[in-house]
């Protein structure tokens, strides 16, 4: 039996579907070639499973590794900024505490207590004494100098000082011509000064020895000096001071009268307190300030003047004023702490170099002491050998208050146990004395 041939329909559709199949293989496999990576891809038929075709590898670029710069030497710009700004700060800090510091140092040195005390007291007794002692040796020629004789001086017609005729200081001028009345102003003059030095009713005397001391001193300025004008300005300070605090009779009054209540005008005339405390010790350590002031100025003024002569920087004017016929009292005595050129020099030139700078000796105890020593010896030689005793006794008084109160009061006790050793009838307190 022969076999049927296959029909030619068959054959063609089976290339067809064959065809198609291959088509739509292709387009599934051009569509997951340019499908983008993140995509999932396309789940394949389960009929005809497509071919995994493996995505391309990528190289990854190389990247260089970083390289650290140097350390620059130079601070950056903030930082610097932020350092000036803590350097600043804290000298704010530092100055604002300074500041402070001295604030309250200075409250507490003006308000707490009085200051130089014991060193006013011996200004009192020195002033008092310098006044008293130049009335006493002008007195067998007060009425020539002073009196009805100045008049050939021109002073009392045709006074040169213009306290003569301000009242109340003109009143030793307006009876300079009447012995007696002039006479008596003078005694009164010298009372004062007593009750003065010796601390009696000092605040009261003070008042009457001021008018009466200046008017005396301005009725003739050919025989007055410096020291007339600095005690002057003494008498104005130590108004507002406690001059008689220690070393007085006042002083002894106010311990007889302590705890005792009573008016004040009472307390006034027992010399007991009347303001509070702080104000008189304001008022007080101020007026020990202008006085420590004004012998600065006058010391530094004094030696910047002396320099600019040739003598003192020369190194030779102590020689000159005590060998001259007006000043030179003891012509032995100058000729002999002369005799050797060195020594004159040295004393010349330190004394020119202490006065300019005595303000800055004063701000250490040690430099204050060797000032003070050298200025009592220029003092001590003036008033020996130029024979003005009078005019070194009041720059001495005010430099007394550059002394501490601890060193007066050393020295004063000293002074009592040598007092008491020295009475024949006092060995047992003597003793006693050394015992304690």
């Amino acid at each position: 039996m022969t076999a049927a041939p296959r029909t030619p329909t068959k054959t063609a559709e089976t290339k067809r579907a064959q065809k198609t199949l291959a088509e739509t293989e292709a387009t599934e496999t051009m569509a997951a070639e340019t499908k983008p990576a993140e995509a999932e891809p396309a789940t394949p038929s389960p009929a005809t499973p497509s071919p995994v075709t493996p995505s391309p590898v990528t190289p990854s670029p190389v990247m260089p590794s970083p390289v650290t710069p140097a350390p620059s030497r130079r601070l950056p710009a903030r930082q610097s900024a932020r350092t000036v700004g803590l350097l600043l700060r804290d000298g704010m800090r530092g100055l604002a505490q300074l500041v402070r510091t001295l604030f309250l140092q200075g409250e507490s040195w003006l308000l707490d207590r009085k200051r130089a005390t014991y060193g006013l007291a011996v200004t009192r007794m020195l002033l008092g004494l310098m006044i008293f002692g130049t009335l006493a040796t002008n007195f067998s020629t007060r009425l020539y100098t002073f009196g009805a004789g100045a008049a050939w001086t021109g002073q009392l017609e045709y006074p040169s000082s213009d306290f003569s005729s301000i009242w109340p200081f003109n009143i030793f001028a307006q009876v300079a011509g009447n012995d007696i009345v002039f006479t008596e102003l003078y005694l009164l003059l010298a009372l004062c000064a007593v009750l003065f030095a010796i601390g009696y009713r000092t605040r009261l005397v003070m008042i009457p020895l001021f008018i009466l001391w200046v008017g005396f001193v301005e009725v003739n300025e050919y025989v007055s000096d410096q020291s007339d004008n600095l005690t002057r300005i003494a008498l104005i300070a130590m108004f507002f001071t406690s001059p008689a605090e220690r070393w007085s009779m006042d002083a002894l009054r106010r311990r007889r009268f302590a705890g005792r209540r009573s008016a004040w005008p009472i307390r006034l005339w027992r010399f007991q307190r009347v303001l509070p405390l702080w104000s008189t010790n304001l008022a007080h350590n101020l007026a020990i300030v202008v006085l420590a002031c004004q012998v600065s100025f006058i010391y530094v003024s004094g030696g910047l003047y002396k320099a600019g002569g040739a003598p003192w920087s020369g190194g030779w004017a102590i020689y000159d004023p005590i060998h001259v016929e007006q000043f030179g009292t003891w012509p032995e005595l100058s000729a002999l702490v002369t005799a050797w050129a060195p020594a004159v020099a040295f004393a010349t030139l330190l004394t020119l170099l202490v006065q300019v700078s005595f303000p800055l000796l004063l701000l250490r105890r040690g430099t204050r002491i060797f000032a003070l020593v050298v200025m009592l010896g220029f003092h001590v030689g003036i008033a020996i050998l130029m024979g003005l005793p009078w005019f070194s006794l009041a720059m001495i008084a005010i430099d007394s208050i550059f002394i501490r109160d601890v060193t007066w009061r050393h020295m004063s006790q000293g002074l009592r146990r040598a007092w008491l050793r020295s009475a024949p009838d006092s060995a047992p307190t003597s003793a006693h004395i050394q015992e304690k």
